[in-house]
């Protein structure tokens, strides 16, 4: 089965992720395409710009056309009772090493909002049956680099978490297989579920690395925004993710993109022009992909 086309849309906040993730989700949708937009910003500026309520259910907006709002604190305590229940079925004398204490302050661990993203993101492509396009609304730099990163820092730690385990059962003497015939059992819970682990965010890694993922990196005509969208560019990179298009966005009639140009091949550059008043309702968002057809036909074919 092939891959469903997902794009990202990130870049520093107030530029117009949400906007311009709304309009090529209103472009994708118009040329037959079951689109879903998805927002992962926990500002959720969808429901501003389309005028409406959404949840974590889909909710249908146009024809071919869905949205679907993240709740990131849904997904953590998801997690939470996930490990709590995972960790008294692993350690079922838990209360000789009084585990309820951890139970307490894992709730407190960095890292837990782009965890559950990523939560939230597995799902969401688990359930894309029937989908064509899925856009993603990205939360601000620093959260959504660290939602990139984590599959790859994840499979650092977890590699060497592998290798600490053997070593314990080892050293233990603990009996983690078993045979049956001609098949083998593994019977270490702990290592089971680092295996699980292990396979999870290498696939989400290979997710992110995909000709089929495009990452937009929106931002303005401005010092500040071209400052910040070189460090995401870098910080991408280092990671293996490419920026597959740069979408200027709220373009003056008077500015030029020369200092863009000079960081990003032309051949990325999609230029929205800005709209007086900014672009609220499903209409207006119409209007302005047919005016701009050409800009997000072309972030919608764009590849790597």
């Amino acid at each position: 089965m092939s891959e469903i086309p997902i794009y990202f849309f990130i870049g520093k906040g107030g530029v117009g992720k949400s906007t311009t993730s709304a309009l090529t989700a209103v472009h994708l949708a118009s040329t037959g395409r079951r689109t879903l937009l998805v927002s992962m910003d926990p500002a959720h500026n969808q429901c501003d710009i389309f005028g409406m309520r959404f949840s974590g259910k889909s909710r249908a907006v146009a024809p071919n056309l869905a949205v679907r709002e993240i709740d990131a604190e849904y997904w953590i305590r998801r997690y939470l009772k996930e490990t709590r229940n995972h960790l008294k079925r692993t350690y079922a004398y838990q209360s000789a090493f009084n585990l309820q204490d951890h139970f307490n302050v894992l709730q407190y661990a960095p890292g837990l909002e782009e965890y559950a993203l990523l939560l939230a993101f597995e799902n969401t492509m688990q359930a894309a049956d029937g989908q064509d396009a899925i856009v993603f609304d990205m939360a601000p730099t620093a959260l959504s680099l660290r939602f990139f990163s984590l599959p790859s820092i994840s499979l650092v730690w977890l590699d060497e978490l592998l290798k600490l385990r053997g070593t314990i059962c080892e050293k233990k003497e603990i009996i983690s297989k078993i045979k049956m015939g001609a098949c083998e059992f593994e019977t270490d819970r702990v290592r089971k579920k680092l295996d699980e682990l292990i396979q999870s965010h290498a696939r989400l890694k290979s997710r992110f690395m995909s000709p089929k993922t495009h990452v937009n990196l929106v931002l303005n005509n401005d010092r500040l925004s071209l400052s910040e969208a070189r460090r995401i560019a870098r910080r991408l990179a280092d990671i293996g993710i490419d920026i597959t298009r740069i979408v200027v966005n709220k373009m003056g009639p008077e500015e030029t993109t020369d200092d863009i140009a000079e960081t990003f091949s032309v051949q990325q550059l999609s230029i929205l022009p800005l709209v007086p008043g900014g672009i609220l309702g499903l209409s207006n968002l119409q209007r302005v992909v047919a005016t701009h057809c050409d800009v997000f036909s072309a972030i919608a074919r764009s590849g790597r």
